[in-house]
């Protein structure tokens, strides 16, 4: 997915690393801390796959810069990638999710606690998203993302409820 959001970033203007990094965690609210080492390794595979192409640019008392710009077959990656839907909307292979399935097995075991753990780190993240959705300047696309984020941890937080009840009313593992 990294791959296709740097394609994207390019699709507009020509980048170094280190910008693509800022302008990519700048969209993601700082959500998404990304290495720079992640970014050029991306970079030299989209190289590799003819998806970008880049020019070294000489500067002055500094190394050169590379530049990375999309290509024709960078472009039609990226579109074929962007008008794909995504295969179903339920993901059950969600670690979490198989975290309490396994634990709720494990005779002598309370998976409350590892429930009211996630909680406790949902309710954090959810904290933090306010705090990002309040910023005054958060582009349009950016606060979309970061309402879907809320939205998705909010569900997250109503199954933890859920989960607590049913934990809280059974006596025996789940089977």
């Amino acid at each position: 997915m990294l791959k296709y959001v740097l394609l994207g970033l390019l699709a507009g203007e020509s980048r170094h690393g280190y910008e693509l990094k800022a302008v990519f965690e700048e969209l993601l609210a700082g959500t998404w801390p990304l290495n720079i080492g992640q970014v050029y390794t991306t970079l030299s595979r989209l190289e590799q796959e003819g998806f970008v192409e880049a020019e070294v640019v000489p500067q002055d008392l500094l190394p050169d810069r590379k530049v990375y710009s999309l290509t024709q077959a960078g472009r039609s990656a990226l579109a074929a990638w962007c008008d794909d839907p995504v295969e179903g909307p339920v993901r059950l292979r969600d670690e979490f999710f198989m975290k309490v399935l396994v634990r709720s097995l494990i005779p002598g075991t309370d998976p409350l606690v590892l429930v009211r753990e996630q909680r406790r780190q949902h309710v954090q993240s959810l904290a933090a998203l306010a705090q990002a959705q309040a910023d005054p300047a958060l582009s349009e696309a950016t606060a979309l993302l970061v309402e879907g984020a809320i939205l998705r941890l909010e569900a997250d937080v109503k199954w933890l409820d859920v989960c607590e009840q049913r934990f809280k009313e059974r006596k025996e593992p789940l089977e």
